[in-house]
């Protein structure tokens, strides 16, 4: 993935309540946000927050944002 742009500040829902929506429900701020903390945390996320990634890099992708 190229040129995400990341977002300045986050004004939305929480990962909790996030992270029972599917990431195609998720605002494209919220994709945005969220990816780029994940990515920042990579090498600690376990194997639920790695499929949550990867949810959100496809949702990405999908979206073209």
């Amino acid at each position: 993935m190229t040129n995400i742009r990341e977002p300045r500040s986050y004004d939305a829902r929480d990962f909790q309540e996030l992270s029972s929506m599917k990431p195609s429900e998720w605002t494209e701020i919220e994709l945005r946000f969220n990816h780029k903390v994940m990515s920042d945390l990579s090498p600690w996320l376990n194997e639920q927050g790695t499929h949550i990634h990867t949810q959100i890099i496809q949702e990405i992708e999908r979206r073209g944002v």
